[in-house]
């Protein structure tokens, strides 16, 4: 049994080399995600700024369409004061006149804010254009970098699997589909060390009874708790 202990513990070391190397390659592509997704946010604000920017100058074409022709009809109405018959109609005249300058005003003061508008959304095109640029060129150094330790990851993890097959060979068919079923089930650790009664795996206290039998190492038991397999493990080589 202590050989069988000590094979699966041989195992479980290769496992784990192999799930950081894993997780290493994991972790690369996830940060290219993550640069990919801060890119396309960026563009994406850069298109709704952009539209917004659009629909602005098309309104200010409009107003000041507005602002011309109502300046060709106050010119209008003025001319028609000069021949007016009756102080009603002056006064109307008159009234007509004022509004159509007051609209105008509006109108001007809507173009003023749609062209502080436009300006502020062109420097934020400009400004997230540009760190845009800098994180494609970024990322571009990501992807090469990432794949380049993708390949030296696959080189190892490959020499790795086929020490695991030598290895696994070793290991009676029971304890090798026990280790497999834990491996699974327990996020890639199967089988774990205990110090002074303390499981490594779950970090829960077993029975005293059964930690002398694990100091024993005669027999493969499990953690109560966590039902990984146990050995003995020293403080000395958790250190």
């Amino acid at each position: 049994m202590k050989e069988d202990l000590s094979r699966l513990i041989t195992l479980q070391e290769i496992d784990l080399q192999i799930k950081k190397l894993d997780d290493e390659l994991a972790s690369g592509q996830a940060e290219i995600l993550k640069r990919q997704a801060s890119i396309t946010e960026k563009k994406e604000k850069i298109v709704k700024h952009s539209q917004t920017i659009e629909n602005a100058e098309k309104r200010r074409k409009e107003l000041e369409a507005e602002i011309e022709s109502e300046v060709a009809h106050i010119k209008d109405r003025q001319s028609k004061l000069m021949n007016v018959q009756t102080n009603r109609e002056y006064q109307s005249l008159l009234k007509e006149i004022e509004e159509c300058k007051k609209g105008n005003k509006r109108r001007e003061e809507e173009i003023v804010l749609l062209m502080e508008q436009v300006e502020t959304l062109q420097k934020k095109v400009a400004e997230q254009g540009n760190v845009c640029t800098s994180e494609e060129q970024l990322l571009v150094e990501a992807e090469a970098k990432t794949a380049l330790l993708a390949q030296e990851t696959q080189d190892k993890k490959g020499k790795l699997e086929k020490t695991r097959e030598q290895q696994v060979k070793k290991i009676p068919d029971n304890l090798r589909r026990r280790y497999d079923q834990l491996l699974a089930k327990r996020n890639g650790l199967a089988i774990t060390g205990v110090i002074n009664g303390v499981c490594q795996g779950c970090f829960m206290n077993i029975p005293a009874q059964q930690f002398n039998e694990v100091l024993k190492g005669e027999q493969l038991l499990a953690c109560p708790t966590c039902q990984r397999m146990m050995f003995h493990q020293t403080q000395a080589k958790e250190d």
